[in-house]
């Protein structure tokens, strides 16, 4: 049998991660792991080529970031390690969220798009009602994974309820798991109160649902960033109304950026 790295490698990208999304809960069986995160990380290398395209073609046009300093952050060693400590508590990530982490890293496309992109603003207040959420790309780091998820079950080396013989209920995190804020949602990357898009750990699915996007049924987290690089970091444009054109930029933009 072909293995799925190489169908990638020859273009079938969406069949491919569609094979691997069908195990779901139960996970790629162990004898094809190697395989499956062999994809997640060509997947990935892709995914941060395509976030360095953004970033420069973005810059040129002179688009004003909200944050320079955390536009584009690749991953560190500090991230690995935080990445290991994370996975020693709530088992193996999910392959495409662990690729991700490792291969990203950390980005943050929110900012004001002034005439180019009119409706991606970050400083220009009141702004209701909202046409649309432009929802700029934003990615969580490694780091930031292992921060949420120390800050929701405290001092680890302390133990938990579940760790009190007395106790008889498990404690929250081992009752209903974590839930990892990958990236703010489209109301809060406006600098308006908002949420998240978040990956409810553990999850055993290669490629998990992505929760808190606007779309009908779910969207895994590889079909998300496929769905933002499809509109140049800026997928809430999908979803525009009739009358609103879709930016000549991103048009120019997403013409340069890989397949994935």
């Amino acid at each position: 049998m072909t293995s799925w790295a190489s169908r990638y490698r020859s273009g079938d990208h969406v069949a491919v991660w569609n094979d691997l999304r069908a195990f779901g809960s139960s996970g790629v069986p162990e004898s094809l792991r190697e395989d499956a995160e062999d994809v997640a990380r060509e997947t990935m290398r892709r995914v941060a080529a395509n976030v360095d395209v953004l970033v420069d073609q973005l810059s040129s046009a002179k688009y004003a970031f909200a944050c320079p300093d955390a536009v584009r952050q690749a991953p560190t060693e500090d991230d690995f390690e935080a990445i290991a400590k994370a996975e020693a508590i709530i088992g193996p990530l999910p392959v495409a969220l662990r690729a991700c982490l490792e291969i990203v890293g950390a980005v943050d496309l929110c900012g004001d798009g002034g005439s180019m992109l009119p409706h991606v603003r970050y400083h220009t207040h009141p702004r209701e009602p909202r046409e649309l959420d432009p929802d700029p790309l934003v990615l969580h780091s490694g780091q930031m994974l292992w921060d949420m998820l120390s800050s929701t079950v405290g001092d680890v080396n302390l133990g938990c309820a579940c760790t009190d013989p007395e106790e008889d209920e498990l404690c929250e995190f081992h009752a209903n798991g974590f839930f990892f804020s990958i990236a703010p949602d489209g109301a809060a990357k406006a600098n308006f109160s908002g949420g998240d898009h978040y990956i409810h750990l553990p999850s055993a699915n290669p490629d998990p649902p992505l929760r808190g996007i606007p779309v009908s049924g779910s969207i895994s987290l590889v079909e998300y960033l496929r769905r933002s690089h499809g509109w140049g970091g800026f997928p809430g444009y999908a979803t525009r109304p009739a009358h609103v054109p879709p930016p000549a930029l991103l048009e120019r933009i997403r013409n340069q950026l890989q397949k994935f």
